[in-house]
C-alpha cells in the first residue's frame, strides 16, 4: 500500500530527519510523519507521541493499515517525557512556538544529543532561542508554504551558538540563504506586523531585508 503523502510542511520535515535506528515524533497528531519515516525505513523504530489519546489512535491505526505498528512505541506522553531510552532524531511539529520552546526547555535532560525537526506555528523566536538555551544550533531553515500558509522547519544539532535579536526573529539561515519564498514571506510578515503595536523593530528588520532583496535583484519593493 502506497504511503500517505505528505504535505510541503511535513514533507520538509522528514527530509531533514536524520535517518536512525530509534527516532521519535513528538506531538504526532495523525502520525503521518511517522508512517513516512518507518515505510521509507528512514527508521528502524519510531516512538509516537501525543498528549492526547484521540489523536494517538489515528496514528495507532495510520500505522497499523501499512503494516508498521510493530515498528512503533506508541504512548500517550506530555512533551519530552516520551523520550525513554536515546533517540537518533526527534521531531517536534505542529504546535505553538510557546509550548514548543517549553517542551525543550523542561525536556532538554531527556535528549541526550539527539538532532532535532522543529516547526512551530506561532512565535518561532521563542522556539530559536530555546534551540541555544538547551546547547544546540540550527543548522537549516527550510520555508515552505502549505494550503495557503507558511511554515518554516529547522533542524537542530548539538553544540552552542550566538544569534543576534534579528536572526532569532527571521532566522539566521533563511537570512544568509534567501530562498526562493524569501521576499514572498517577508511581505507577508510586513504585512502582519504592520498591524500590531509594539513591534516597529521587527518591522525594521523586515524592511532592511526587503530592502537587500531589491538591491540583489533590481526589482521594487512595495
Amino acid at each position: 500500500m502506497r504511503l500517505p503523502k505528505l504535505d510541503e510542511r511535513l514533507q520538509a520535515a522528514a527530509d531533514l530527519f536524520t535517518a536512525c535506528d530509534l527516532g521519535a515524533d513528538i506531538g504526532a497528531d495523525h502520525g503521518r510523519l511517522s508512517c513516512y519515516l518507518l515505510g521509507m525505513n528512514r527508521c528502524k523504530r519510531m516512538i509516537v507521541s501525543d498528549i492526547s489519546a484521540p489523536s494517538l489512535e489515528k496514528a495507532r491505526q495510520l500505522l497499523a493499515l501499512h503494516a508498521l505498528a510493530d515498528r512503533a512505541d506508541i504512548c500517550v506522553s506530555d512533551g519530552l517525557d516520551a523520550l525513554n531510552q536515546k533517540a537518533g532524531c526527534a521531531a517536534l511539529c505542529g504546535m505553538g512556538g510557546r509550548l514548543m520552546a517549553d517542551l525543550l526547555l523542561r525536556g532538554k535532560e531527556r535528549l541526550q544529543g539527539a538532532d532535532l525537526v522543529l516547526s512551530c506555528h506561532t512565535e518561532i523566536t521563542l522556539v530559536r532561542r530555546a534551540v541555544t538555551e538547551i546547547g544546540y544550533h540550527l543548522c537549516q531553515e527550510r520555508l515552505t508554504r502549505a494550503k495557503g500558509r507558511y511554515y518554516i522547519i529547522m533542524r537542530a544539532e548539538t553544540g552552542p551558538c550566538a544569534y543576534t535579536e534579528k536572526e532569532l526573529y527571521l532566522g539566521p539561515i533563511l537570512m544568509r540563504e534567501k530562498p526562493a519564498l524569501w521576499q514572498d514571506y517577508l511581505r507577508w510578515r510586513r504585512d502582519v506586523v504592520s498591524h500590531e503595536v509594539g513591534h516597529e523593530r521587527q518591522l525594521a528588520w523586515i524592511r532592511e531585508e526587503l530592502n537587500d532583496e531589491k538591491a540583489a535583484d533590481g526589482s521594487e519593493y512595495i
